[in-house]
């Protein structure tokens, strides 16, 4: 977030460049390709949402060391989105490649806030906000996030700051 936005948070974010990111972050390529896109060339809104549920599974299995896989299946824990939201600063078209940086924005106790800079040619395109919810899928009901997840959070959001 900019000193603008903090000084003003009715304000619409600007967007960042990669010079603006923490270090440390863990970052993940994808090409858009012609199933993404209208007859246009431009990227689906619902297809940003699908590329940032990949990227969070990847964050997830390649960065904070937990099969994501695991979790669901085995473990019957769901991370399911509360909220999600983007900020659309430029479009993407059929062929682009972006980048999609993970910044953990806050950690609650059965939830947790997940910020994605999707960047193209080192400015950032989209802004994603995911708030996930730790459940029980046996129950399905909020359970408290476990402490495995949370203690890598924490972990990965003191390294990026």
């Amino acid at each position: 977030m900019t000193e603008a936005e903090q000084n003003n948070p009715q304000a619409r974010p600007l967007p960042l460049t990669s010079a603006d990111l923490p270090g440390g972050l863990w970052s993940k390529t994808h090409i858009f390709r012609h199933g993404q896109c209208d007859p246009a060339g431009i990227v689906y809104t619902p297809k940003f949402f699908d590329v940032f549920n990949q990227v969070v599974e990847a964050w997830f299995c390649e960065r904070l060391g937990i099969d994501y896989y695991e979790i669901i299946g085995p473990r019957r824990t769901g991370l399911g989105y509360a909220s999600v939201g983007a900020t659309f600063f430029s479009p993407c078209m059929m062929g682009d490649e972006i980048d999609v940086f993970v910044t953990v924005a806050a950690i609650g106790s059965k939830s947790y806030q997940l910020q994605l800079h999707a960047l193209k040619d080192g400015s950032e395109a989209l802004r994603g906000n995911l708030t996930t919810v730790t459940t029980c899928l046996k129950e399905h009901r909020a359970i408290g996030i476990p402490e495995d997840i949370k203690a890598a959070l924490a972990a990965y959001a003191e390294l990026s700051n």
